[in-house]
């Protein structure tokens, strides 16, 4: 809690909170991380993320490539990409479920919208037909662009993708001229092979029209229906019900905004905790404007079916995917803080911040908003480990490797030091990081971040110990931890709001995990239960501080095979008070 008065620090508060965690009873020490993936020497910019009958699978995203990193092959080597030649690697995007699939859709503002289906793998979406043309017998590769032609119909078509099988895959194309046949042989772009298609050229994905889907920045659902911001602009497009392609419908939303900007992005936002006919649909715009509509048709002529509930001022927002729901609430990531949009309604933006979820944290919340602006942040609700996570995106060089980490129950905070957070993604109950330098991490696993050793820091706020301005030596202090995994604490204490922390102790010994691809084949146990929590602690140590006002610090340096299970739960001391001379 850095937002409060030195002089009177609220009890059990702390000035630094560095890789502990807090809890209702404490302070844990946090996971590690392990790098899962490598898409190159250029930085991962975004993630996608698909879940829909059994099929689970993440994908990084560069500026130029989509590439699946669900099981690659190796951490160190690149996954073939796919999806290439894009021109921008930062994307919105929905999983949506309609009565004739389950896709992702996903936008760029750059690139054709983009599409993907366990039954078409990813296919461009424009305001062309796209077509799978099967094939087989291929015995020259072809290509994912130029033009396939029949050798007997002399059919043509535009290849967009070359779904590869080895002898057999799929063609998916566009723009088709004339009617292939079954059994010709097609080549293009120096391929060839034998068209299997005894149905015909099956149609996987219609036409979006309206405007070019490259021009679409951010994609969201509202009532069953999906809804793009067109880039650079203040109009929103929108699809029909239960519907991916077809004719997208615009909404003009020049009129209500009156600080200029373009819309940046949209999102649903309740009263209650779920999705019901309370929902009510933002627009949110890059100067920090929200208007919000609510209704079921954004083509009605009536109030009922669309109509503004009002415009309202946030400050500016920190990019598109810094966005979270927690119950019915949209929480928006700000330069002044962490607002939920139900504050927006009845505040004025200049008092926003005393709304914040961010409150406790403010001064380090406006700091690194005014350091990192020049890239977008990024908001994960993690509720199985009940915090949310904060990506802060290292911006220049020499800036530090944080995140902030908020406990979703108790609203205290605290960073996490080692994490380059470049974007962050939640897949399958696991946390997901991208860094700057092309290498896809796995959080909250292990005890060290990728064989770095982690430090864990706490310094606790200014104590007067009951006894303002009065002298006091603290002579001794007994910490109480309850762990089930090795550790090796250090306790000291600042005095007179000056803080010095001693080195860092040494690591403990944590010997070898028995976790899967980490123990020894035929030594380690894989069905051995985890040991369970005991008290640690419990030994007074010397602290020999003298000074108007004591700051407790404990260092841990964590260095372990396996997630520590350690949570600091108490810190006694023992002091004197000086008297006062006359």
């Amino acid at each position: 809690m850095t937002n409060q008065s030195l002089v009177k620090s609220k009890p059990f508060s702390a000035q630094t909170l560095e890789n502990f965690l807090p809890t209702s009873t404490g302070i844990i020490m946090r996971g590690g991380s392990v790098k899962r993936a490598t898409i190159g020497a250029v930085p991962v910019q975004s993630f996608i993320t698909y879940n829909a009958g059994g099929t689970k699978k993440i994908w990084a995203c560069d500026a130029t490539t989509i590439r699946d990193v669900t099981s690659p092959a190796s951490p160190t080597v690149a996954p073939a990409a796919s999806v290439s030649g894009q021109t921008s690697g930062y994307y919105s995007y929905v999983n949506f479920t309609t009565s004739g699939d389950s896709y992702v859709v996903a936008v760029n503002g750059t690139d054709f919208l983009q599409l993907y289906s366990t039954t078409f793998d990813w296919s461009a979406v424009n305001g062309l037909g796209t077509y799978r043309l099967n094939f087989d017998a291929q015995t020259v590769n072809f290509p994912s662009s130029g033009t396939v032609t029949g050798g007997t119909s002399g059919a043509t078509a535009t290849i967009v993708k070359n779904v590869d099988n080895g002898a057999t895959g799929s063609l998916l194309v566009q723009s088709i001229t004339g009617t292939f046949v079954d059994n010709e042989i097609i080549t293009g772009g120096g391929g060839s092979a034998t068209a299997n298609i005894p149905g015909g050229v099956v149609q996987i994905s219609a036409a979006i029209t309206g405007v070019a889907t490259s021009a679409l920045s951010h994609v969201w659902l509202y009532r069953n229906r999906l809804f793009f911001i067109e880039g650079g602009t203040m109009r929103a497009r929108y699809l029909g019900i239960d519907s991916v392609t077809g004719a997208l419908g615009s909404l003009n939303l020049s009129g209500i905004f009156q600080r200029g900007g373009s819309l940046l992005f949209g999102a649903t936002w309740s009263l209650d905790a779920g999705d019901g006919i309370d929902d009510k649909c933002v627009f949110v715009t890059t100067e920090g404007e929200a208007a919000i509509f609510e209704g079921s048709n954004p083509a009605g002529a009536t109030a009922a079916e669309w109509n503004l509930v009002g415009r309202y001022d946030l400050t500016d927002p920190l990019g598109k995917r810094g966005t979270m729901r927690a119950g019915g609430d949209l929480i928006v990531a700000t330069k002044e803080g962490l607002v939920p949009i139900s504050a927006a309604i009845n505040k004025d933006a200049a008092a926003l911040s005393l709304a914040a979820i961010s409150r406790n944290i403010e001064p380090d919340w406006k700091r690194e908003a005014a350091r990192r602006l020049s890239l977008p942040w990024e908001i994960i609700k993690w509720p199985d480990m009940n915090y949310a996570i904060v990506s802060l995106p290292i911006t220049s060089t020499g800036q530090e490797s944080w995140a902030f980490v908020v406990n979703l129950e108790t609203g205290a905070w605290c960073k996490f030091v080692g994490w380059a957070t470049r974007c962050i993604e939640l897949h399958d109950s696991r946390l997901y990081f991208g860094t700057n330098d092309g290498k896809v991490y796995e959080g909250e696993i292990s005890g060290n971040d990728d064989g770095l050793p982690i430090y864990y820091t706490y310094v606790g706020n200014p104590d007067h110990m009951k006894s303002l301005g009065g002298l006091k030596t603290v002579h001794q202090a007994r910490p109480t931890f309850l762990s089930a995994t090795p550790y090796n604490p250090k306790i000291s204490f600042s005095v007179n709001y000056s803080v010095q922390l001693p080195p860092a102790p040494a690591a403990a010994d944590g010997g070898t995990a028995d976790l899967w691809d980490s123990g020894l084949w035929d030594v380690a146990k894989w069905d051995q239960a985890q040991p369970v929590a005991s008290v640690g602690g419990g030994q007074w140590i010397s602290i020999g501080k003298t000074g108007y006002v004591m700051q407790p610090q404990l260092q841990i340096t964590g260095f372990l095979n396996q997630r520590p299970v350690t949570e600091f739960v108490q810190l006694d001391v023992t002091f004197e008070a000086g008297a006062v001379v006359v």
